[in-house]
């Protein structure tokens, strides 16, 4: 069966013309491109030329790629990130949404987008990754070319309604909460205020500031509402077994894990694990967060941790000059994550809790450590706690005893390494490979000019009828209207029946 799937989807593919795609990818984190790469590479593999806006190059020469720079876009993650992991969900919000605003000016401002825009350019296809920055979507209707959307975080509340894909809150926990789908009255009452807070503040705030972009960068008065609810497909970095089971409409496409490719490994970096005896640990905090900022007492009590174990430990570490490195620690300022979760002598993986990163541990049956800061970090964390591949360890906590402690629990309790094996098994157990499926649909849009007949009916209701609350509301006027009425009218009766009569009844 999957060997005469992949034999159709080959044949299919082999009918597909030579496409001009442009794709958008304006997050100013890293490991978001890396997906925009693997993806844009291989479609140019199969014979596409792609035009990439983004703040990353890519990593090597390829032809057929037309790379637009968008200089200056890391610049918007200022600050301290760590500060963000005792922010409430509220305010979460509302730093994701000032963030994404800025984004997406910054990068429709910049000259060479703007050149892109008033030229004589086509495309047959556009390509956005959506997180709040819906006016990049207005490429597509700019260019009059049927537009695929992707998420990196999977599917969450910034992109479901774009489909009409349903998100109940008490089974759909808000991306920046720490909740799982399965949640107590308390949980499922918090959530649910937070899915309306931000529901409230998109319509409010978010989208009528979208739409001043899109008139302001995009010429021909493109309309926000017309733009992002005209989207064919929707690609989700997701599967069911590193996100959750949801119930998804006909134009989204789960691909979580088309990423994963295996390559070999630096000479050095295969050494020191090839000579991992007692196994080795891998510790990262991904491309945005940094292990060098963290205080220097934690940085410490991490060290201590670490001199205490038999095994080696791999560390991402963004400076080279760490005081005090114990032997059993080999630091370097980038490491390829992927091909480490792959080597056999891997035991466990301490890590933010990004998405990707909970993906690959997945894919390669790694147990992890979890300390999230932002975003959806805690919810990957708190659902890997639950599927008990993981221990949850809060960044306030984190110390020599605390870490040492996680640690024992995964190193010594072979539940968490079987679950993580089983896991993997269950997730590698696909009948096509995700690239494969996300450069199939992509083709098909192309080959269809657009997907019109999977568009779901629910885009083209209000939220009020979508949910049903104008039904709802109408029954319960009708209600109202009927005993009120049947008060008048027993009132009415009442007072015309003879006083007497009516003494002679109560007697």
């Amino acid at each position: 069966m999957k060997i005469t799937y992949l034999f159709l989807l080959i044949k299919v593919v082999s009918f597909v013309k030579c496409a001009k795609i442009l794709a958008v990818f304006p997050s100013p984190g890293y490991s978001q491109f890396i997906m925009g790469e693997k993806l844009m590479e291989e479609l140019v593999r199969r014979g596409h030329e792609v035009t990439v806006i983004s703040a990353f190059k890519p990593t090597k020469d390829i032809k057929n790629y037309t790379l637009i720079l968008v200089d200056g876009l890391h610049e918007t993650l200022t600050g301290d990130l760590y500060l963000q992991e005792d922010a409430n969900p509220f305010k979460s919000i509302l730093y994701l949404e000032e963030l994404g605003q800025l984004i997406t000016e910054h990068t429709l401002a910049h000259e060479k987008v703007q050149q892109l825009i008033h030229s004589n350019e086509t495309f047959d296809l556009v390509f956005v990754e959506i997180l709040v920055n819906e006016a990049h979507m207005g490429f597509a209707a700019h260019f009059k070319a049927p537009l695929v959307s992707f998420c990196s975080i999977g599917f969450s509340e910034w992109d479901a309604q774009f489909v009409g894909n349903v998100r109940l809150p008490s089974v759909s926990p808000l991306s920046l909460s720490s909740y799982t789908e399965r949640m107590t009255f308390v949980q499922r009452l918090h959530n649910a205020l937070l899915n309306w807070f931000h529901a409230i503040y998109k319509e409010v705030v978010s989208y009528p500031h979208q739409q001043k972009l899109l008139t302001k960068y995009f010429p021909g008065n493109l309309n926000l509402k017309d733009v992002i609810y005209n989207v064919s497909i929707m690609l989700q970095n997701s599967h069911a077994s590193t996100t959750f089971p949801s119930t998804l409409t006909t134009n989204v496409i789960e691909i979580g894990g088309f990423h994963i490719t295996n390559k070999e490994l630096p000479s050095d970096i295969k050494k020191y694990l090839d000579e991992a005896t007692e196994g080795a640990i891998f510790f990262s905090m991904g491309t945005n967060l940094k292990s060098a900022d963290l205080p220097k007492h934690k940085l410490d009590g991490i060290l201590k941790a670490f001199s205490k174990l038999k095994q080696r430990v791999l560390w991402k570490f963004e400076r080279m000059d760490i005081p005090n490195k114990p032997e059993n620690v080999f630091i370097s300022k980038w490491m390829p994550q992927t091909d480490i979760l792959a080597h056999p002598n891997i035991v466990a993986f301490i890590t933010h809790g990004g998405l990707l990163s909970t993906t690959e541990a997945i894919y390669y049956g790694v147990p992890m450590i979890g300390i999230p800061v932002f975003v959806d970090q805690k919810m990957n964390v708190a659902r890997s706690v639950e599927k008990q591949i993981a221990v949850h360890l809060p960044l306030k906590e984190l110390s020599e005893e605390s870490l040492s402690e996680a640690l024992k629990q995964i190193l010594t309790n072979q539940r968490y390494s079987k679950n993580a094996k089983e896991l993997s098994n269950v997730f590698n157990d696909q009948m096509a490979k995700p690239l494969d499926v996300a450069v199939f649909w992509m083709e098909y849009v192309i080959r269809h000019g657009g997907a019109p007949h999977l568009r779901n009916a629910a885009i083209e209701l209000y939220w009020f009828q979508l949910y049903l609350l104008d039904v709802i509301a109408f029954i319960i006027i009708c209600i109202v209207t009927f005993c009120y009425a049947a008060k008048l009218l027993v009132r009415r009766l009442i007072s015309n029946v003879p006083l007497r009569n009516r003494k002679q009844k109560i007697n």
